[in-house]
């Protein structure tokens, strides 16, 4: 009887080894011939959940109060395509903006014109306009003219420059728009005085989709200019110059002049920019602004600024480049209240009220002068120094702030980031995080109210694995290693149950 089981048991199992080998080579065979068929003739499956982006009622909001007021049919907005109109409809990425262009156009009938260009049969039109590229979109009216181009339409994967994520088109389209409308748009200065240098613009392209002209400024040299509206000092590596019996000129001094009236400056530092007296000009400038940098000696005895670490909520491995907690209460709170994104930062250091300030929640005050958090880390994180855990705070520490003097900041508005980083490409220009949108808030909280906050990038598809923290992404690792192992070895043990019981 055993012998007849046995001989059944391989019958059937040579069987199902067959049926198993056959199904592999039939798959492995089709797999092929499809592969085959679809190089051959073009067979594609399109991937993009959304193939189309409409003109949303935001930005049809930000654009209504320019177009109505500012155009007429006698001299349109033009929006110009630089190759011929078929190309233009047959190019993937290039047909997502001309149909943004033509609902726009719809929208305002007579006011806004789409027009075509063929830049290599006519170079001197292409010259006179800056285009360099067929692929450019010219926005026009009259002699004024703003030049988009393709990339400046979408966002791009920080691994990959050439590979799009999310459409930015509306935006784009209406900051062109509104700037060639404004002729008097506001001007924001960046500092050039003090080493300040950047890995890339987007902090400068921030500043343009806010409404404003950006030029540089030489503070020790030259006054602060009547027409600056705003006044950036981004990674500064030399301090600012007061009044001393070497120079008679005194940079400080002309901040604070330009702050009481009412001026607007950010600031942007991170860890690396502050050691102990190094910077006490500009430190001592910030603190009559209700803003400190917290220090603490290290291992080696030498102070030096904290570093706030974060493993809990962090994007790296060593739990430096982090999470931040958008302010949700009180007048920050209302401040921030567009901001419903991610917001990333590296290499911050902690902001700490000044002393003899009063200090209730998230903000801190002196006479007529309000200080607001309006970014912290998470609770539970730590400040470094010397290579050494110095300190944590239940409340988080705080990263960005917002000063204000008088009612709303007519006296002045102060903006200090405690992250250099937090301005660069990686969290500007992602399409994952709110850094933009939350200077645009700060901006709108300012005064300035004509930003293009509400117009968010439109993703091609949910990218949220990349805003997945490393505390999680280890938890998810251990959870796909440890469950099939303890499936396989439950069945196992059921199995191993039932023979010794059969």
């Amino acid at each position: 009887m055993a012998k007849k089981y046995s001989g059944k048991t391989r019958r059937f199992g040579t069987v199902a080894v067959l049926l198993t080998v056959l199904t592999v080579v039939t798959v492995i065979l089709l797999n092929g011939i499809v592969t085959k068929l679809a190089l051959r003739y073009g067979w594609y499956i399109r991937m993009t959940p959304q193939l189309t982006f409409p003109v949303t009622d935001a930005c049809y909001d930000y654009l209504d109060r320019y177009v109505m007021d500012s155009v007429s049919a006698e001299e349109p907005l033009r929006i110009i395509f630089c190759d011929e109109e078929q190309n233009i409809r047959s190019s993937g990425t290039q047909a997502y903006v001309l149909t943004t262009a033509t609902e726009l156009a719809e929208r305002y009938p007579g006011k806004v014109r789409i027009e075509y260009l063929n830049v290599w049969e006519n170079p001197s039109v292409a010259r006179a306009y800056g285009v360099k590229a067929s692929t450019s979109v010219v926005v026009a009216q009259g002699d004024r003219s703003r030049v988009c181009t393709l990339k400046d339409f979408f966002q791009f994967s920080i691994r990959d420059s050439e590979t799009p994520v999310a459409y930015n088109g509306e935006k784009r389209l209406a900051v062109a728009m509104k700037a060639v409308l404004s002729a008097n748009a506001p001007v924001c200065y960046f500092t050039m005085n003090h080493g300040e240098s950047m890995s890339d613009y987007s902090l400068m392209f921030a500043a343009t989709d806010a409404g404003y002209m950006v030029n540089y400024l030489d503070s020790l040299s030259f006054d602060i200019p009547a027409d600056c509206d705003l006044l950036i000092s981004y990674n500064p590596v030399q301090d600012f110059a007061a009044r001393d019996s070497v120079t008679g000129i005194s940079e400080i001094e002309k901040l604070d002049a330009y702050l009481s009236r009412g001026g607007k400056m950010m600031v942007f530092v991170s860890a690396d920019t502050f050691a102990a007296g190094s910077f006490g000009n500009l430190e001592g400038f910030l603190a009559d602004w209700g803003v400190t940098f917290d220090h603490a000696k290290g291992a080696s005895g030498v102070e030096e600024c904290y570093s706030i670490r974060d493993t809990a909520h962090s994007l790296s491995t060593d739990g430096y480049t982090i999470l931040g907690k958008v302010a949700d209460t009180g007048r920050a709170g209302e401040m921030m209240r567009q901001v419903t994104g991610t917001v990333r930062l590296a290499n911050a250091t902690g902001i700490s009220p000044a002393d003899g300030w009063s200090v209730a929640g998230n903000q801190w005050s002196s006479g007529e002068r309000t200080a607001y958090a309006l970014l912290r880390s998470y609770p539970g994180a730590e400040a470094w120094a010397g290579g050494r855990a110095v300190a944590r705070t239940d409340e988080g520490f705080n990263l960005i702030t917002l000063t204000q003097a008088g009612e709303s900041g007519s006296a002045g508005s102060l903006l200090v980031c405690s992250s250099v980083e937090y301005a660069k490409e990686a969290a500007m220009q992602s399409g994952v995080y709110d850094n933009e949108t939350l200077l645009l808030a700060a901006v709108e909280a300012m005064g300035k109210t004509d930003t293009p906050m509400h117009l968010a990038s439109q993703p091609f598809s949910d990218r949220s694995i990349h805003i997945l923290t490393t505390a999680a992404a280890r938890r998810i690792t251990i959870a796909l290693a440890a469950v099939p192992a303890g499936l396989s070895l439950a069945v196992g043990l059921v199995v191993l149950v039932r023979r010794k019981t059969a």
